[in-house]
């Protein structure tokens, strides 16, 4: 069924997307707010005793605040890094100023470029609490992103493998490999399958170890595996290996990591001492929003923007042409098609997000009536809440004084199912019940 409604929604929603930033997601539009990425791996240490953790942290160049010095561009930006143990603790602090100059202004404003530094810190084995945070010296606007991290005791196991690296590239440098990390943990553009890094510890002087991964959805089904072997020729070992992406949905997964020690001097060694790790990575195709992390759900959420025949295309489409499709919808109703972004599609989802948040009960919160008001209609004017009248229903108005509409919800049931009381079906043809 057509959904009539689509050309005026995307008029409504280009028109008044700067008000929209007065919303719950303000703060993820924000530009002054920078953006960043941080990864913590395990690996054994040079002291018996502990195990090193490496901090890895990466501000992408759109991010920042360039200011032009010059014949170049420059911006500073300040990394604190502290570690707490399981009883919130400070055990360990680094703090440090990163400064970076690049040439021209698009190299300033790439979202493909970013500035990469590391720390690592030395630790007994255990649990601790990792807090990142990034200050933009020229804004003083802060950000930080907190991360868990078990670290092993490598040298009391007889066998053992590091924490899984992502890896961007590899280089030569005076004949040694230079490994360059993926910190956001996106793997969705790399069209060629991702490369990961492992070390393993092999303490029982196996020959060789044989090594399964298996990939799992959000849904926690396997949803691709692998299987390979790998010579171990000292006791430690840097390991390289590359996985395909091209079956995989945009989403979330998460990767896991068995080995097997082989070729023992004594076989029967090699009882219980299987390896293993896992870590969390995402396929995410550059500019789709972040909280798209099941590309099938984010298809049957176009349900107020696409017509049916539409999405039953994209659904019943193999994975190649239902990512062509799903690009090509969003490709069309792109108000700003010569810039990276597409700030109709990210409003969009965002307000699918926000729908999701406040609006869920026994049903997803994007497929309520509420969530779908929300959706169309963006943020109301105001709100008029009545959970406790005498002699009625809990209710709410929503009005929209620049549309001049007006929507009233009833919660028939008394368990926060809000329903309008005057569908909007026969006027605008997109509800889904």
């Amino acid at each position: 069924m057509k959904c009539t409604y689509v050309g005026a929604f995307l008029l409504f929603m280009l028109a008044h997307f700067s008000a929209t930033a007065q919303t719950d997601f303000s703060q993820r539009l924000s530009p002054d707010v920078p953006i960043f990425y941080a990864d913590a791996l395990n690996f054994i240490s040079d002291d018996p005793d502990s195990s090193r953790m490496d901090v890895y942290v990466e501000v992408p160049y759109e991010s920042m605040h360039f200011t032009k010095e010059n014949d170049a561009f420059r911006s500073k930006y300040e990394v604190m890094i502290e570690v707490h143990d399981s009883t919130d603790r400070l055990v360990q602090e680094r703090w440090w100023t990163e400064s970076v100059e690049v040439k021209s202004y698009e190299e300033s404003i790439s979202p493909k470029i970013g500035n990469l530094t590391h720390r690592s810190f030395t630790l007994y084995p255990g649990n601790y609490s990792v807090l990142v945070q990034i200050k933009d010296s020229e804004t003083e606007k802060t950000a930080r992103v907190r991360k868990r991290v078990t670290l092993e005791n490598f040298s009391a196991l007889p066998f053992s493998v590091s924490d899984v690296m992502l890896v961007n590239r590899v280089d030569t440098v005076l004949g040694k490999k230079v490994v360059y990390p993926n910190i956001s943990g996106n793997v969705g553009d790399l069209l060629s399958g991702f490369t990961m890094f492992f070390e393993t510890y092999n303490k029982i002087a196996a020959d060789s170890e044989q090594v399964f991964v298996t990939i799992k959805d959000v849904r926690g089904e396997a949803v691709q595996g692998d299987t390979f072997m790998f010579p171990l020729r000292d006791a430690r070992v840097s390991c390289f290996h590359q996985e395909e992406t091209k079956k995989l949905l945009a989403g979330d997964y998460i990767l896991e990591l068995k080995a097997f020690p082989k070729g023992l001097p004594n076989p029967e060694s090699a009882k219980g001492t299987e390896a293993n790790t896992s870590r969390l990575f995402v396929v995410r195709w550059r500019n789709l929003p972040v909280s798209i992390t099941d590309l099938d759900v984010a298809i049957e959420q176009l349900v107020y923007v696409a017509e049916k025949d539409e999405i039953d295309a994209m659904k019943d489409a193999p994975l190649e042409k239902k990512r062509k499709l799903f690009a090509d919808f969003w490709k069309k109703r792109d108000p700003t098609p010569n810039t990276d972004r597409n700030e109709l599609m990210e409003e969009y989802y965002a307000r699918v997000t926000y729908s999701d948040k406040h609006f869920g009960h026994f049903m997803s919160g994007w497929k309520t009536d509420m969530g779908m008001v929300y959706i169309i209609f963006g943020p109301p004017n105001n709100i008029e809440r009545h959970p406790f009248e005498i002699d009625s229903k809990p209710y709410e108005v929503w009005t929209y004084y620049d549309q001049n509409r007006q929507f009233v919800f009833i919660d028939q049931t008394g368990f926060g199912d809000y329903r309008l009381q005057t569908p909007i079906w026969d006027v605008d043809r997109t509800r889904i019940r």
